[in-house]
């Protein structure tokens, strides 16, 4: 596994509340919407992207929370 997908896997480890019901979800199972907000499988809609989508195009080693400890 690469370090890219070790960092993927990690940052969808994390647990976001759904926008729509409040249920907390791990990140790996929620969809993103236009607003930046999380929301989980029952409450997304068609213009919604998961979190396999959006995690290929962000830039993880930007995030404070996926740097090494110590940086």
């Amino acid at each position: 596994m690469t370090n890219t997908e070790e960092a993927r896997e990690k940052f969808g480890r994390r647990v976001q509340r759904c926008y729509g019901c409040f249920v907390a979800y791990y990140l790996k199972d929620m969809y993103l919407g236009e607003d930046a907000t999380y929301y989980c499988e029952h409450c997304k809609d068609e213009t919604m992207f998961h979190f396999e989508q959006f995690s290929q195009v962000l830039d993880l080693s930007k995030l404070p929370s996926m740097r090494p400890e110590g940086e």
